[in-house]
């Protein structure tokens, strides 16, 4: 058992990120402003916006089997080439949970044989638990930053006074949304000024947006910026 004094631990290194907002808004191009050399393991091959980017590598997951393909890049990643980065990037989770259950409705069948095309509720809560397992296993690497990217949507919540409002949160699965968010140390909403086409992130949690900050006291972080305020203590 290895005992780590508080004192010891730097909240800026080995940290945890989840930034998402509606596809082509800017999440991958945040990316090129992570510091150190990053690996992207582009799922929903959108990477070709970090072209030229002398730090970034790029591995294109195979997602024509994702339960096992997935899983055997992410150790190959760890057992042999971790040590060449200092980041690790998943883009995005959102497109990760539409293959795998694109995968599973192709091979579902009715009882008598046929092809059903959707997949069936055990494919569902089967990908519930790989998720999140995922995320924990890739959180236990040590030695270097994880950043996940989601796509956007919106959820209903009812206060216990019966007030209904709509609430901003990454595209997973609902079931185990708080889960994933749960995971990281940080999720983040990006936005789009209207007025002058700045792109920044919300760090602070509000009826409207989820959003969290366990790294600094950052409420609010432009694009090129949020790396830095982050390690900001």
């Amino acid at each position: 058992m290895k005992i780590t004094k508080a004192t010891e631990l730097e909240k800026g290194k080995n940290f945890s990120a989840l930034i998402y907002a509606p596809p082509g808004s800017g999440k991958t191009t945040t990316i090129k402003y992570l510091p150190g050399k990053t690996l992207v393991i582009d799922v929903d091959r959108t990477t070709n916006v970090l072209a030229g980017e002398p730090n970034i590598d790029i591995v294109y997951a195979d997602i024509t089997d994702v339960e096992v393909s997935f899983a055997d890049m992410l150790r190959e990643i760890h057992n042999n080439h971790l040590q060449n980065y200092d980041n690790i990037v998943i883009d995005n989770l959102s497109e990760l949970e539409q293959a795998w259950l694109g995968e599973k409705a192709k091979k579902s069948k009715t009882k008598d044989g046929r092809a059903m095309g959707i997949p069936e509720m055990g494919d569902y809560n089967k990908f519930s638990f790989y998720l999140p397992n995922m995320i924990r296993y890739i959180n236990s690497w040590d030695g270097v930053n994880k950043i996940y990217t989601a796509w956007e949507t919106t959820r209903q919540i009812e206060t216990s006074s019966g007030q209904l409002y709509n609430q901003f949160i990454p595209q997973i699965r609902e079931k185990i949304i708080t889960n994933v968010m749960g995971l990281v140390n940080v999720v983040g909403r990006l936005v789009i000024n209207e007025e002058t086409g700045g792109r920044g992130f919300i760090l602070q949690p509000s009826n409207g947006t989820f959003a969290k900050n366990q790294l600094s006291s950052a409420q609010f972080a432009k694009q090129e910026e949020l790396w830095s305020d982050l390690s900001t203590l």
